[in-house]
């Protein structure tokens, strides 16, 4: 649907930056060189390719600062686990060096200077390692998974997105934006220990980081009286974890949305529209599955 592994063709950077304004990143700071505070490391600056910060609506009265850095290739990613571990640990430091020069620079208290009401301050690092080679392995994060790392460097994480975790985040967007045009779409903004203020927004306009390595991603789409809860996820369509989406759609709606729609990667009516129907029996809540609808949001819109 959004035809990501197309746009990917072009320089990498460009898709990053479409994505994220896809995830209501705007008005990115790119190409910003920071002054080094460790000079063995690197002797003058270091160049971060994005930076974009935000009041965080996860966590109460903080302000989440994000450097991001995209390295991209043509080649497909490396096939020895040695390799791809060596690559990601020097993109990492990389990345690392920067946000630990970052904390100490006046980038970031010209940014902290202009929020108010604010008790913390988070500064976080993603790393996009894409490639266009149109390589059926896209997923790296599973290969990374026992990863030792140098907790020598200050910062406050580093996520990392590969071709598939880019490719969904980018496919659902475009789906929802395409299928419900003239809708208004928000994020809709899990509730947690963190964010229980009642000052705290629970939906809005910009993604969180801490979503971009979710497996889920909840929006709100509204227009005139109309509420709808859409729940994608990466993961394939599974009946075993169907009961799982039914529940987690449900509680984030609030009972507030007219209709629900859970979006999988494969899903295929003539295949699965028996499992759906059957669990939706079980989960016993007519008021609910009556208006739940499963969808695939690789396909084709049809008009």
């Amino acid at each position: 649907m959004g035809e990501y592994s197309k746009r990917v063709g072009e320089v990498g950077e460009s898709v990053v930056a479409d994505l994220l304004r896809l995830l209501g990143w705007q008005n990115i700071m790119r190409n910003e060189d920071i002054d080094s505070i460790d000079t063995d490391f690197r002797k003058k600056t270091n160049g971060v390719d994005g930076y974009y910060h935000y009041n965080n609506p996860m966590i109460s009265n903080t302000i989440e600062n994000v450097i991001y850095s995209c390295k991209y290739s043509t080649s497909p990613y490396p096939t020895s686990q040695a390799q791809i571990v060596n690559t990601f640990k020097s993109y990492y430091t990389d990345l690392a060096k920067a946000i630990e020069s970052f904390k100490k620079s006046i980038l970031k208290q010209k940014t902290c200077e202009g929020y108010e009401f604010i008790d913390n301050c988070f500064d976080r690092g993603v790393l996009f390692w894409l490639n266009n080679s149109n390589d059926r392995d896209k997923d790296l994060i599973t290969k990374l998974g026992k990863i030792e790392l140098t907790t020598e460097t200050n910062h406050d994480g580093i996520f990392l997105v590969d071709n598939k975790r880019a490719e969904f985040l980018y496919n659902a967007m475009s789906y929802a934006l395409a299928a419900y045009r003239g809708y208004d779409i928000d994020f809709i903004y899990f509730i947690n220990g963190l964010n229980l203020a009642d000052t705290n927004l629970r939906n809005g306009k910009i993604m969180p980081v801490e979503y971009i390595n979710s497996s889920i991603l909840p929006l709100r789409l509204s227009k005139e009286k109309e509420t709808m809860v859409m729940l994608f996820t990466i993961d394939d369509f599974d009946e075993n974890d169907l009961m799982k989406y039914f529940g987690i759609a449900n509680k984030i709606g609030c009972d507030t949305q007219g209709s629900t729609v859970i979006c999988f990667p494969n899903y295929l009516e003539t295949e699965h529209k028996t499992i759906v129907e059957a669990k939706k029996q079980i989960f016993q809540e007519p008021s609910f599955t009556t208006n739940l609808h499963i969808v695939n949001y690789n396909q084709p819109l049809l008009r």
